[in-house]
């Protein structure tokens, strides 16, 4: 019956140390902004490591060397806790991720929308260039030369057929190419259909600090194709060097959001409960090997059977043989 508890013992504390194996394991991938490989990595050593010493703390408990038993209960101890306070950073880093769930879904939205408009935001950006610049064309028209002659003629040139309105249309559509082609429009539309998926997610959703990230690359592509864009017409007739094209509202939103993933906060009471929790589970076979196991395998004798040193020899017993017949003859 002793042996059935221990087993059953062993059954929950290895279930109880994959559990907090996979929470370490998902503390690492945040940490490390989506990286599964160190994860995986840390969290089987974690295991294997916990496991062995737990496995051969409980032989060392129910050893006959007393003395040598102790000290491999002692090592195999300080091993098991500079893991535990190796493995808690992660452990509750992702419990702190769990408690503020609401807080990062939030801020998770908001940098998915802020992404999924950035080709909204560029766009309006186009209309408002090209308002300012016909703005300033139809001003130079207006003044018909007389204020800057030479820019006058740079901009609309030598008289025409063409009125100044009609000059202004074409130099108008030019710089729409220039900022908007018809690729990068396709581009961005495409972009925007993958950022439609899994708008919803958990922290417990292992792809969420991939998705993140591939949400940031495409957003980054996108506003650095832009500014190139929008860098790319400064010079042309009528732009008057318009400032390039930024977008702060998600690199701004996108950090915060980075910071609650990734920051490596102090642990809080809530997780470092749970650990304690889950590693006084992990040794419960330990705590019940002296009840179970050391009676069998201690190497203890029973009190009560005959050492080789109190057994009578050969000559005692003749004596003790002799000595009856004496009393029966008497």
């Amino acid at each position: 019956m002793g042996n059935k508890k221990f087993n059953f013992a062993f059954v929950i504390s290895i279930i109880v140390l994959l559990i907090y194996s996979y929470i370490v394991f998902m503390g690492i991938v945040y940490w490390k902004d989506g990286d599964i490989v160190q994860g995986i990595i840390y969290s089987v050593a974690l295991i294997a490591v916990t496991l062995a010493c737990i496995v051969i703390m409980c032989k060392a408990k129910a050893t006959r060397w007393k003395k040598t038993g102790n000290i491999v209960q002692i090592v195999c101890g300080a091993v098991i806790l500079v893991a535990l306070a190796l493995s808690t950073m992660p452990f509750a880093h992702f419990i702190n991720l769990v408690v503020k769930q609401k807080e990062i879904s939030q801020s998770f939205e908001k940098a998915h929308l802020y992404g999924s408009q950035s080709a909204v935001a560029y766009n309006n950006y186009v209309k408002e260039r090209e308002a300012k610049t016909r703005d300033f064309l139809n001003a130079v028209d207006a003044g018909h030369g007389v204020r800057n002659p030479s820019e006058y003629e740079a901009i609309f040139g030598l008289p025409g057929n063409d009125s100044n309105t009609e000059k202004i249309d074409r130099m108008i559509n030019s710089l729409h190419k220039i900022l908007l082609p018809e690729s990068v429009t396709r581009a961005s539309d495409e972009a925007l259909n993958n950022l439609d998926k899994g708008a919803k997610m958990s922290v417990w959703n292992i792809a969420m600090p991939q998705y993140i990230n591939s949400i940031d690359k495409m957003v980054k592509n996108n506003v650095e194709t832009f500014s190139n864009l929008s860098k790319k017409a400064h010079g042309y007739k009528g732009d008057n060097d318009y400032p390039p094209f930024t977008y702060q509202q998600y690199t701004n939103q996108n950090a915060q959001l980075k910071e609650m993933l990734t920051h490596m906060s102090m642990p809080s009471i809530v997780s470092i409960i749970a650990a304690l929790v889950c590693f006084a589970f992990m040794l419960l076979p330990y705590y019940l090997v002296e009840r179970d196991l050391a009676q069998g395998t201690s190497g203890k004798r029973n009190p009560l059977a005959s050492s080789p040193s109190t057994r009578p020899n050969g000559s005692q017993r003749r004596s003790r043989l002799s000595e009856r017949e004496e009393r029966k003859n008497q």
